[in-house]
């Protein structure tokens, strides 16, 4: 199930270049403020699933936990400035 449209997807993986749009798409919604079971429930995936999909891009950003990617997330889109 899609939650975001591949406009918005697209639009953000400008951002995060280094994320594959599955990461990004749970990093986002993640950092809009769902949780691990409501990112699960909403795309009808496994919670293992979206823990999987953050512990990636913690990694990826070389986090020390997942909590941390909401951070990252909105100060890169707060720095945006398109031109």
């Amino acid at each position: 199930m899609d939650i975001l449209d591949i406009g918005t997807l697209s639009n953000c993986h400008k951002l995060f270049p280094e994320l594959t749009i599955w990461q990004l798409e749970i990093t986002v919604l993640f950092s809009s403020g769902l949780t691990q079971n409501e990112i699960a429930r909403a795309k009808n995936i496994s919670r293992q699933a979206v823990s999987k999909a953050l512990n990636e891009s913690k990694k990826r950003y070389q986090l020390e936990n997942i909590e941390s990617i909401r951070s990252v997330f909105i100060a890169r889109r707060l720095s945006y400035v398109p031109v």
